[in-house]
């Protein structure tokens, strides 16, 4: 039986618009009402998902949850935090000189609510609003960071054979301690060594005391390898790359642009 969902946002849940469908909406409606607890499982900072759980109906409501910043941040909706882990300094001001050496686009994320960007591309740049209301360019100094909590770093562009030669090409010492995903096929994301989607879903597990194989993952990108490979369920959507089904245990008929996930919860609720 699956009682708890880990599902990813964007390409999975989300529709090319950025939406949640109404059929989405109904499963899930559905699989709680059954007790089940559906958790967004995100990239992205918990603070830019007014537009995605307003649509869920679970916008500040407490009993909800959401996994962040690749893990790094586990939340209630109320804005109480359950688990933060963020990049050491010293290296959040590496990467940050690093990328900008190389001329890549780059987004900072801090535990305040606030994406500090430069050099992305204009579809980014267009975009990044939709889920941001704390958006500001990151200034040329950026030691003021140093007192804040930093989960997530990542470098942008929309060329992924440029992004996968641009983490080879990387030092072995800025590598170091990093965990580094791939994801929307134009990010680089880094977090903490051992922070990914996996761990905040050991975590929110944990917290519900619930055994992980009565745990299910949905998702479509690298940066959801971690928490697939880790929930006792793991379903892909039929949008996903070739490499990410062939390590899921479902493989949804549907894209994210075809409801897939009411199909993952209809599969996850015919498991007993």
């Amino acid at each position: 039986m699956i009682r708890l969902i880990a599902c990813d946002l964007d390409e999975t849940l989300l529709d090319n618009a950025k939406n949640v469908s109404q059929e989405n909406i109904e499963a899930i409606t559905a699989f709680e009402k059954q007790g089940g607890i559906f958790v967004p499982c995100t990239g992205r900072l918990y603070t830019g998902l007014k537009r995605t759980l307003t649509q869920l109906d679970v916008w500040e409501k407490a009993g909800h949850y959401v996994i962040s910043t690749n893990g790094a941040m586990v939340t209630e909706n109320t804005g109480k935090i359950l688990v933060s882990n963020g990049l050491d300094w010293d290296k959040t001001k590496q990467l940050i000189a690093y990328g900008r050496e190389k001329g890549i686009g780059i987004e900072v994320f801090t535990g305040s609510g606030t994406l500090y960007y430069e050099k992305v591309d204009a579809k980014e740049e267009k975009d990044l609003p939709l889920f941001i209301d704390q958006l500001e360019v990151l200034p040329q100094q950026v030691d003021f960071l140093q007192t804040q909590l930093i989960p997530k770093l990542l470098y942008e562009r929309q060329d992924m054979a440029y992004l996968q030669q641009f983490v080879k090409e990387m030092p072995q010492d800025l590598k170091a301690d990093l965990e580094i995903s791939f994801s929307s096929d134009r990010f680089i994301e880094i977090n903490k060594k051992g922070v990914h989607k996996g761990s905040g879903l050991i975590k929110l597990a944990q917290y519900f005391h619930i055994p992980m194989e009565e745990t299910m993952a949905v998702g479509d990108s690298y940066n959801d390898i971690a928490m697939l490979k880790t929930a006792g369920v793991s379903v892909a959507v039929a949008n996903a790359p070739q490499e990410i089904k062939q390590i899921c245990d479902h493989v949804c008929k549907h894209t994210n642009q075809e409801s897939a996930v009411a199909e993952a919860i209809a599969f996850a609720m015919s498991i007993r």
